[in-house]
């Protein structure tokens, strides 16, 4: 899990750890180390495709209540918890 601290910080895909394509509205993508595929649609596909450029927790968040109109906790907690994923999974790295 990310510090809250942590919340400030940008984050962007890591390139070198996944290969990904958007197909047909639908993120396909391999997490290089371990092999295992991810798909995502909807709201991780938003996040993921902002992601290509850096982007913290709170650009995320915002993304997500003017996207689905949700109420800004719920908001932040899923763009919290799809990072916490990520960095986890090493497949986003923090950015200056």
């Amino acid at each position: 899990m990310i510090s809250p601290e942590a919340g400030a910080k940008a984050f962007q895909l890591n390139d070198a750890a996944v290969s990904w394509r958007d197909i047909d509205g639908e993120i396909v993508a391999l997490d290089i180390e371990s092999g295992a595929y991810l798909t995502l649609n909807g709201s991780g596909r938003l996040l993921w495709l902002a992601l290509v450029q850096p982007s913290s927790v709170q650009d995320l968040s915002a993304l997500l209540v003017s996207t689905f109109d949700i109420p800004t906790e719920l908001a932040d907690a899923d763009a919290r918890t799809f990072v916490d994923d990520l960095a986890a999974r090493k497949l986003i790295e923090a950015v200056a």
